[in-house]
């Protein structure tokens, strides 16, 4: 009798232990590569691949159920405003349960809560970036799958025509924006704030953006500096400033950090605010 339930119990932390095991395994997570320098590497702490991110289904996290990676779902298309329906624009904010969560994953202020960001800073259509992870993967997917290309090759070939000094790369720049609001055909830009703002990290990260109709390559500096303006220009409202600190909280927000050598939030500023006035001159 004795040795039976010596058995049992034997056979029991077995078990346990080989649970112990396959739940305490470590999930490696890539490091991120830059493939072309100087282009900025994102380190966002609730993804392990380009444009992934997001909680699991299971932590009821609101904003909707996003897709990792380039991930399928339907978005706000191309039209500009506020946050989507599927958004409270204020961060992520999970369930609890009872569990302990890792600082800045579960409950609680989100992470970009501690980093800074100025409470009186005015960001207009572009707070929907604390929009959570899995709604920018899904207005990521949208845009890749809707985006037109014309008229951001058309930046890319400005930004890397040696024969033009900045000022006339600035002012190339600047009128084929205003451009895009009389050919509505060729030079098409995106409009929405979130798929602007999820292009933006996607450029970030290494300078590709891999679109249903071709791949953009913004590996130079002066192509990934005058594609990140774009995309905080066009995401931002036409009437409200664009200045380093703006381009500082989407960063810190985003999880962001640029590299070394990479175009740092002033000049994308600077940049951005252009296209800004470029837009809001158009519009008239």
């Amino acid at each position: 009798m004795t040795t039976n339930v010596f058995k049992r119990r034997a056979a029991t932390i077995a078990v346990a232990t080989a649970l112990g095991i396959v739940a305490g395994a470590a999930v490696s997570i890539p490091e991120w590569l830059v493939g072309v320098a100087p282009v900025a590497v994102a380190q966002a702490a609730d993804s392990s691949a380009k444009g992934a991110g997001g909680p699991p289904a299971d932590q009821g996290a609101k904003g909707g159920k996003g897709a990792s990676g380039s991930g399928s779902g339907s978005g706000s298309g191309s039209g500009q405003g506020g946050p989507s329906a599927d958004s409270d624009a204020k961060g992520p904010k999970y369930g609890g349960g009872g569990s302990q969560p890792a600082p800045g994953t579960q409950g609680g202020a989100p992470v970009w809560a501690k980093e800074g960001v100025p409470s009186d800073l005015e960001l207009g259509r572009l707070s929907v970036v604390r929009a959570p992870a899995q709604v920018l993967d899904r207005q990521l997917a949208e845009a890749l799958g809707t985006m037109t290309l014309p008229f951001y090759n058309k930046v890319i070939e400005i930004a890397n025509n040696a024969a033009l000094t900045p000022a006339q790369k600035l002012e190339a720049l600047k009128a084929l924006v205003k451009e895009s609001f009389v050919d509505g055909t060729t030079f098409v830009r995106v409009d929405s704030p979130l798929q602007n703002l999820a292009l933006y990290k996607d450029v970030f990260v290494d300078g590709i953006i891999k679109a249903t109709t071709g791949t953009l390559t913004a590996t130079s500096y002066n192509a990934a500096l005058m594609m990140m303006a774009v995309f905080i220009g066009s995401a931002s409202d036409k009437t409200i400033t664009i200045t380093q600190a703006t381009v500082d909280a989407i960063n810190k927000i985003m999880l962001l950090t640029p590299a070394a050598g990479a175009p740092t939030a002033a000049e994308v500023s600077n940049w951005a605010e252009e296209v800004r006035k470029a837009i809001a001159e158009a519009h008239g």
